[in-house]
């Protein structure tokens, strides 16, 4: 009797630890994200007159570089600081009006408890942003080996910076996939989606900011019918970007690459679906990927073979200029970022 009761107490002090660690099961839901301020960015100024408005979407992976994913060892704060301050190099030099991140650190044990949005939006001069909280956990022990080098106390997620001062955020949680383990999908991070306003010459935009799934591609497509309901729902003009995880429809090869020879693109609908939105255009068609698909590609940073990070846009827009900053941003995350700029679409003649 006594080791059953030591059994069944050994068993409740794992699951309430598990669960302390995971801070309780968490599900998929939509909730107003925090929007605030940022002491010593400047404030708004001539700079927003512009007649054009630029997009920057950027994974920065928390910035740690290449071995984000967790399986590298753990690197110091000085790391970080420096990783830190050369992306707000990249953002200033870029001078573009609004940044869609995807993996920054908000508090985080890996990264010292930086909080990444802010120090990005202050020294790259944007007084305004809107966080996307999506994976919080008391700890998160992983990797697994040694204890030291574990994530650990986890708020991270991602975040528009803005020159425009941000009228609502709100984030939604999308499903983790099915195919994992309960105890695994408990410290796994929500993919998510965030629809921002903001206003532009006194018109209101809307802002879509999204990391979908990277491993199952049942679930990303999943996800990216979601994010298609929330963008049929959402008032125009607007822009979509992040890292979706997956390559446009018209890229080749969709697997055996040398960096993840793991990983297939094969069959996945990810970009059609979100191409299939009738107003929406890519800042990136396929003729511009068919002509130069290595110049388009993000990732990996230190050796570009595919492009998983996107940006499109409602026909109220034209795009003016569409690059991937990979001389700029080098090695900084294993990401290269997009740098977008578009202005108001001229007046169609009439037949």
């Amino acid at each position: 009797m006594r080791t059953l009761l030591l059994l069944i107490f050994v068993v409740v002090a794992v699951v309430a630890g598990l669960l302390w660690m995971a801070q309780g099961v968490q599900g998929p839901r939509a909730f107003d994200g925090s929007v605030y301020s940022v002491d010593g960015a400047p404030e708004p100024s001539a700079q927003t007159t512009s007649s054009t408005l630029s997009v920057v979407v950027w994974n920065v992976a928390w910035g740690y570089g290449r071995g984000s994913e967790g399986r590298a060892e753990s690197k110091p704060a000085e790391h970080f600081e420096r990783t830190l301050d050369e992306m707000a190099r990249v953002l200033r030099k870029a001078d573009a009006d609004l940044v869609f991140l995807q993996e920054v650190d908000f508090d985080c044990t890996r990264s010292h408890g930086t909080h990444q949005a802010r120090v990005l939006a202050r020294e790259g001069g944007y007084p305004f942003v809107a966080e996307a909280t999506s994976w919080v956990a008391n700890w998160v022990p992983f990797p697994y080996w040694p204890p030291s080098a574990q994530f650990g106390r986890m708020r991270s997620g991602g975040a528009v910076l803005s020159r425009y001062p941000i009228e609502h955020n709100e984030v939604t949680w999308l499903p983790k996939p099915d195919e994992n383990p309960f105890w695994y999908n408990l410290f796994y991070p929500f993919r998510y989606h965030q629809e921002v306003g903001i206003r532009w010459h006194g018109a209101p935009v809307t802002l879509f900011n999204a990391h979908l799934e990277a491993f199952s591609v049942s679930n990303r497509q999943d996800q990216a019918s979601r994010l298609v309901d929330a963008i049929l729902q959402a008032p125009r003009p607007l822009l979509v970007g992040g890292d979706l995880n997956a390559l446009p429809p018209e890229a080749d090869p969709r697997s055996g690459f040398e960096d993840e020879p793991e990983v297939s693109y094969e069959n996945d609908r990810t970009v059609a679906l979100l191409r299939s939105v009738e107003d929406l255009r890519d800042a990136f068609p396929p003729e511009r990927y068919d002509a130069d698909p290595e110049g388009v590609a993000t990732f990996p940073a230190h050796a570009p073979n595919r492009k998983l990070d996107h940006l499109l846009f409602s026909p109220e827009f034209e795009t003016v200029e569409a690059r991937v900053l990979r001389s700029e941003a080098g090695e900084l995350s294993d990401h290269l970022p997009l740098l977008v700029r578009l202005r108001p679409a001229r007046p169609r003649p009439v037949d």
